[in-house]
């Protein structure tokens, strides 16, 4: 079976695909390269980016959603922000793991095929901490909201940056891990202001691309759940009652009105 596919996005930075859809991002430096997330560790991930290149391999989980560090267990040096521990403890939970990967796959996974949970020491990573990799730097910005550790490399010399699930076009506020629409918004602000260095968005999931207004079109969103002027459009997220900033498609992808952003939130996110 074929677990991962791949395309060159720069000279510098590969997207990996996963089985399931989701993907992950190689960035390759002079010295050593680095695995942004590493999916839902389906598959040998490790040998397949050993294929890509010869450089020791770190890897940056940018949060602990078991989408993001499915792969870590096959690496030695993992990084995370620690407020994501909980969030990390809580989704490596193999049963977990395997019952949710399912829920969201296309198709059913075995649960022998899944990687086992990274059991070593994850390293800390601070606001706006740097990563040297030769050649190439990607700082790390903190954007609290959708997990409480959520973090967004900024690859400088290539003025791109990985918004991942920190902010797109359904981002989800609803669990015991993430912050109120207030709070998310005010970490959207503190985003903001790195928005001249990079001209280049990509996320995890759908379509994996998006343009650079849809940071403020997410701070709307904010503004109008806020206000109570948000469409407040009902959707069953895996049988919990949520909100959606804007009213979706019919089948639940994109905004009805065309444009990028959206927030699905549970009432006690706006209390």
């Amino acid at each position: 079976m074929v677990y991962f596919k791949h395309e060159k996005l720069s000279e510098r930075i590969y997207r990996i695909i996963d089985i399931t859809g989701v993907c992950c991002y190689l960035v390759i430096g002079d010295d050593r390269a680095c695995l942004l997330d590493t999916c839902n560790g389906i598959g040998n991930i490790k040998t397949y980016v050993e294929q890509m290149t010869d450089l020791p391999i770190i890897v940056i989980l940018t949060h602990g959603h078991l989408d993001h560090m499915g792969g870590a267990g096959l690496f030695d040096e993992v990084y995370m922000n620690h407020d994501d521990m909980p969030v990390f403890h809580k989704h490596g939970d193999m049963q977990f793991r395997i019952e949710d990967t399912n829920a969201h796959s296309p198709m059913q996974i075995d649960a022998e095929i899944f990687i086992p949970t990274y059991q070593g020491d994850i390293q800390d990573i601070q606001d706006n901490d740097c990563f040297d990799l030769g050649g190439i730097t990607i700082q790390m910005i903190l954007v609290k909201g959708h997990t409480p550790g959520m973090m967004c490399p900024l690859i400088k010399e290539e003025r791109t940056i990985i918004f991942g699930d920190a902010c797109g076009v359904g981002v989800l506020l609803f669990d015991e891990f993430s912050s109120s629409v207030l709070d998310y918004q005010k970490s959207l602000i503190c985003l903001k202001e790195y928005e001249n260095d990079y001209d280049i968005i990509y996320r995890n999931h759908g379509t994996f691309t998006s343009h650079k207004e849809l940071l403020d079109n997410v701070i709307e969103c904010c503004d109008l759940i806020l206000t109570r002027q948000d469409a407040h459009f009902p959707i069953l997220f895996h049988g919990i009652q949520l909100y959606a900033c804007h009213e979706t498609k019919t089948n639940g992808q994109g905004r009805r009105d065309g444009k990028e952003g959206n927030i699905l939130y549970s009432l006690d996110k706006v209390k």
